[in-house]
């Protein structure tokens, strides 16, 4: 029985830096996605932000609200799209 604790430590000792290798590069490219994919979502939010913006202005200045709904739609639509692309929405 001591032996078969000995023999798994020294497998365990010999395979550990490899699976620590392997797990870091894999965190490392989840990494870079996670960024690009926070990157667009928050690309997609500043539209809404800007629309919204947009629209709220034209209901208080009575000018082009129309054309400003549908800015607001089309950045709302954007935003979903790009959710629903990265897993971030069911």
């Amino acid at each position: 029985m001591n032996m078969q604790i000995d023999k798994a430590r020294l497998i365990t000792a010999r395979i550990a830096p490899v699976i620590r290798e392997m797990v870091s590069e894999e965190v490392e490219s989840l990494r870079g996605q996670m960024l690009s994919s926070d990157a667009e979502i928050m690309k997609a939010c500043q539209h809404v932000a800007e629309a919204y913006d947009a629209l709220m202005q034209a209901k208080f200045s009575g000018i082009r609200e129309v054309p400003a709904r549908t800015a607001l739609e089309r950045a709302a639509k954007m935003l979903e799209r790009a959710m629903r692309k990265h897993g971030r929405m069911p």
